[in-house]
């Protein structure tokens, strides 16, 4: 059941196209009408030839004509149908195919963050690769092969018994065989399979986590140590598969065997027949004809349940990510405010991602429009979360956050995306050129806004230093850059956006002294007008917040100026004093 369920589910993402499906399907049914006609137009003729000899007489062109020019006829039928089928299953299979990458591709993105930080990249590509080529293979054996080898054993075949019903028992008894042969090995291999689709999916995880690690491997010495684990994973998908792959070693086998004995069976049983007045030569010629076809048809169901079995649980997977709804979603009647002024309000805003601790606890403030605030506190003290929450990475459990006086749920995503910028810590840059990397923040940008970009982050100079500036490819990750540099496009890709809120999560960890405090002066300046929250370990890169909070465990234990919060003595006094000391030392 759970083979047939992939199967129709796999056959109704056709339904985009569905008015040349189904015109295929039909293209398929007279195909397979044509091709059992052939076996009792041919058989007839050989009655027609051994009757006239029985009659010692010659037979006449005229009662041969009208069969043979109906035998030709279904023929080259049968010879256009079939290429003109394959031709646009092919066409269609491959528009499909893409199709589904491109929604599956789409789904991803829209997924949550918690989805992509449990999943690894490499699996999702492998599963959106995999469960598409599969479903392509799927559809071009359904319309190439499989729908006319349904019509053939389904349909045809009991018409077989009207034409000679001693026959056409042997040729129902040979397909049930096949059939319960086909559903014994499905069940002894499903299970065999899941689990080789399991390692397969731990080998991509394993190659593309190693791939995407190589300078450490190179600096560790763990090439070897690396390149054994893949040979592992490797032999263990090797062992799983073997097993699965001798079953349909000797579905194959038997089913060989089953076609040669029922050719025999069909001769010997024919001669009998004949003997005894019950069946002539052409129908003879005429089942063994028809015994041909249906053992082709037989090997076809065969050979796709061996390919459906491999691609199940491929393409199982495709369909488990797809079914995964997104946790942040437009609500209904959700709308686009435009350009909003930033006055932030946090209203007792619970978050937890999982049920042992909440990561926000009951945090409630609220910020008027071109206010600068920072967050600080110790690793793990919910100030990421708490600005996560602000851009909808999650939504809280508890709570509300409204931007304008509007909850920003009521809110379309794109909108309220828009309204914000965000400079995360690590500046994840594409492996593009600098200036498609900057263009994320704004596709048409012009160049003397780019340019500005550039200069108030404090990258035009190394820009221009690139061998073909602003067109410099960076690498996968930008890994051609140094942290600093990438760093850098990443605060000018946030101020191309030209947003009215600005999020800064360490923005400037990955810089040096000289260039951070660079940099902070030009924030000051772009950021002017904007409400600004910024995400600092070092103390000194916050001093001319208008407020600062001090996370402890999700709550917001203290608040205030720079100088109040230090005069209070309390935790942040604490953090003030520790690196203070550290830096004079």
């Amino acid at each position: 059941m759970f083979i047939l369920k992939i199967y129709g589910r796999v056959l109704a993402q056709l339904a985009p196209e569905r008015r040349l499906a189904i015109l295929l399907v039909f293209a398929n049914l007279a195909l397979a009408g044509a091709q059992f006609v052939e076996p009792v137009l041919f058989g007839r003729i050989i009655d027609r030839l051994t009757t006239a000899q029985t009659h010692a007489r010659e037979p006449t062109w005229a009662e041969l004509t009208p069969l043979m020019a109906a035998w030709i006829g279904f023929g080259l039928f049968s010879i256009a149908a079939a290429v003109t089928v394959a031709l646009h299953a092919d066409r269609l299979s491959h528009r499909r195919r893409l199709a589904v990458m491109a929604s599956f591709f789409d789904h991803l993105l829209e997924l949550p963050l918690s989805f992509h930080g449990g999943t690894h990249s490499g699996r999702l590509l492998k599963i959106m690769l995999d469960g598409a080529g599969g479903m392509a293979g799927i559809w071009l054996s359904f319309f190439r092969e499989n729908c006319a080898s349904i019509t053939a054993l389904f349909v045809l075949l009991p018409a077989t018994v009207f034409v000679n019903w001693r026959l056409g028992l042997v040729l129902v008894v040979l397909v049930a065989f096949f059939g319960l042969l086909t559903v014994f090995v499905l069940r002894r291999t499903h299970g065999l399979q899941a689990r080789v689709e399991l390692f397969n999916a731990e080998l991509a995880e394993r190659a593309s986590d190693a791939l995407g690690n190589v300078p450490v491997i190179q600096s560790f010495t763990r090439i070897e140590n690396e390149s054994r684990g893949v040979r592992r994973i490797i032999d263990q998908v090797l062992a799983a598969q073997l097993p699965v792959l001798s079953w349909w070693a000797l579905a194959a086998v038997a089913t060989r065997a089953s076609a040669t004995l029922s050719l025999l069976a069909i001769f010997i049983i024919g001669v009998w027949l004949h003997l005894h007045h019950l069946a002539t030569i052409g129908v003879i010629v005429t089942f063994m004809n028809f015994a041909t076809i249906l053992v082709a048809r037989l090997e076809q169901v065969v050979n796709f349940f061996n390919f459906l079995l491999m691609q199940a649980p491929k393409i199982a997977s495709f369909f488990e990510v797809m079914d995964t709804a997104p946790s942040v979603a437009d609500r209904p009647g959700a709308i686009d405010p435009g350009r909003l002024a930033g006055q932030v309000v946090f209203d007792h805003v619970t978050f937890a991602y999982d049920d042992k601790r909440k990561a926000v606890d009951d945090v409630s403030f609220a910020v008027k429009p071109g206010e600068t605030v920072a967050l600080v506190g110790a690793t793990g003290s919910g100030k990421s979360t708490t600005l996560s929450l602000l851009h909808r990475a999650f939504d809280p459990q508890d709570g509300a956050i409204r931007i304008d006086g509007i909850d920003i749920r009521d809110m379309k995503l794109c909108a309220l995306r828009r309204n914000i910028g965000v400079v995360f810590q690590e500046p994840m840059l594409f492996a593009r050129s600098i200036e498609e990397n900057l263009r994320v923040g704004k596709v048409d940008a012009t160049n003397s806004e780019i340019a500005l970009a550039l200069e108030r982050a404090q990258a035009a100079d190394f820009v221009s230093r690139q061998t073909e500036g602003i067109d410099t490819l960076v690498g996968e990750r930008g890994r051609t850059l140094s942290g600093g540099e990438r760093q850098r496009l990443s605060i000018a890709r946030a101020l191309l956006k030209d947003p009215p809120i600005m999020i800064f999560d360490e923005a400037t960890a990955a810089l040096d002294a000289a260039t951070e405090k660079q940099l902070q002066a030009a924030l000051n300046a772009a950021t002017r007008g904007r409400t600004t929250f910024v995400i600092a370990h070092r103390l000194a890169t916050i001093r001319g917040a208008d407020r600062i909070f001090v996370f402890d465990q999700g709550r917001i234990v203290e608040q205030g100026s720079f100088e109040d919060l230090v005069a209070q003595g309390g935790l942040f006094a604490a953090l003030a004093r520790a690196q203070f000391m550290a830096a004079g030392a």
